[in-house]
């Protein structure tokens, strides 16, 4: 079974929310309830990805493959109110490898 674009938007509605002056977004604990009602359709892929800016925030990425026009929608994910910050516990070699990479 496939889905359009659209299709996808009215079947996530109940789940994006929107504060003011802020992007739509989707309530982390949300996130399994998303990828349940996508699931049934086999051009609808649904993944978590570092936003555009690279500011350590996440975005849910749900993309739907159409021939002539599929689509991408992008969501914040926020957690209690809070955006979601992405965490790389090994962060601190890239700032290491970022120094040696400046004086050597």
């Amino acid at each position: 079974m496939k889905a359009s674009i659209s299709e996808v938007k009215e079947k996530i509605a109940p789940y994006v929310h929107r504060a003011f002056l802020d992007r739509e977004c989707i309530n982390e604990q949300d996130l399994p309830a998303v990828k349940t009602l996508l699931r049934p359709y086999s051009n609808v892929r649904v993944s978590i990805e570092k936003t555009r800016h690279d500011d350590g925030y996440l975005d849910c990425v749900i993309s739907a493959d159409a021939f002539l026009g599929g689509g991408t929608l992008r969501y914040e994910i926020r957690d209690n109110g809070r955006r979601k910050k992405y965490y790389d516990p090994l962060a601190w070699i890239d700032e290491i490898e970022k120094w040696d990479a400046l004086f050597f």
